[in-house]
């Protein structure tokens, strides 16, 4: 039974969903008197602010040293350190551009990405460094647990994400969650995405790379969903949570429900159980009930929060953190109703079945309509 909507441009685009409330305003809000009430489920993310690409550098700066993506491939320059000891600064620093410096030797002798820096120094999709040029070195701590090979890509003609995480051989969440992209159907032509990869670029980009996940996905287009009484008794999910003390007694053991079927769906797509977190847990708990007193629910907070905020506030150490959110009545309806999408336009479904994300916590919060907000926070720890 679907149980009301909310019209929210964001990433879930079956039925009537929250993320598209604030497209469409309040207009389309349906009351607790709707005849016939339906789940409705969201998806979010967060924005990365947009780079502007580096300005030629003048006649006195130099020539360069390096240009990662060179056409013949080969290596223009030997990596910075004299030494392998990684500095990572607790603060920014300043540092001048020495003859044979590259920007993956800066990244790895100061433990970052090579996208901190480029942001950090408006770069935009460039690896090319000018022997004299002063580059911010900015603090390590935001990038905790980020690959030295994660990389700006500037946004080009025609690109969307999927595409783009195609290209790449990357998962789908990964590259919105490090994004933090509120909206994952928008781009705008020159903005600057960071590639979350684990090898150099050139070997992601290349024919050989490993099979994209969007192909992967499909293979497993559309595993049956688990119907509305079926039994869950069979599938032992790891790290369970215990009953919620502070919830009425008849949802107690919904998160508890809620999270074997999630991983009963990842099993039957030959996938491993996503591990239990208390502290995601908590931030969804915590969202519900800020949810349950302003009366509606989306998925940024009432004092602004967004997902990644709230994990964070809550103390999880997320690398990236996602989102889905559904109005419902049982725990069986909710996880249909994530997994009853049909690609591309299945981003609920993408993210319980993402291989990035590995953690979960889950909550569920009665509402004024007669139902309850269900709301399942994803994590990628550092």
């Amino acid at each position: 039974m679907r149980i009301a909507a909310l019209l929210v441009a964001a990433l879930a685009l079956g039925g009537l969903s929250a993320c598209q409330q604030a497209a469409l305003t309040s207009s389309v809000f349906l009351t607790a008197e709707a005849a016939a009430p339906v789940p409705t489920a969201t998806l979010t993310y967060l924005n990365l602010p947009t780079i502007t690409p580096t300005p030629a550098p003048r006649e006195n700066e130099g020539v360069p040293t390096e240009s990662i993506a060179g056409s013949d491939g080969t290596a223009l320059a030997t990596p910075l350190p004299e030494s392998p000891t990684v500095v990572a600064t607790p603060t920014s620093a300043s540092y001048t551009v020495q003859p044979g410096d590259t920007l993956l030797a800066l990244a790895m002798h100061y433990g970052l990405p090579m996208a901190a820096i480029q942001m950090a120094n408006q770069m935009g999709g460039s690896t090319t460094l000018y022997a004299g040029q002063t580059l911010e070195i900015p603090a390590a701590d935001a990038w905790r647990g980020a690959s030295p090979f994660w990389t700006v890509y500037e946004v080009q003609s025609g690109d969307t994400v999927i595409d783009i995480a195609q290209q790449f051989g990357l998962d789908f969440v990964a590259l919105v969650a490090v994004n933090e992209l509120t909206d994952a159907d928008v781009l705008h032509l020159g903005q600057a995405l960071v590639l979350p990869l684990d090898v150099p670029l050139e070997v992601a980009a290349a024919p050989a790379a490993t099979p994209p996940v969007v192909a992967a996905a499909a293979s497993v287009a559309t595993p049956a969903p688990v119907a509305a009484d079926a039994p869950i008794a069979a599938f032992t999910p790891i790290a369970a949570p215990p009953a919620a003390s502070t919830a009425p007694a008849e949802i107690a053991g919904w998160p508890a429900e809620v999270f074997a079927r999630i991983n009963a769906e990842r099993a039957a797509a030959g996938l491993g159980p996503f591990t239990w977190n208390d502290t995601l847990a908590q931030a969804a708990y915590l969202h519900g009930l800020d949810c349950q007193q302003r009366g509606s629910c989306n998925h940024t907070g009432s004092d602004g929060s967004t997902v990644k905020m709230r994990v964070l506030r809550a103390g999880y150490p997320a690398i990236g953190a996602a989102e889905c959110i559904v109005y419902s009545q049982t725990p069986q309806q909710a996880v249909f109703w994530w997994m009853d999408e049909v690609p591309p336009d299945d981003w609920h479904r993408r993210t319980i079945l993402s291989t990035w994300v590995t953690e979960i916590g889950i909550a569920v919060v009665p509402n004024h309509l007669g139902s309850y907000y269900f709301i399942a926070d994803f994590g990628r720890p550092q």
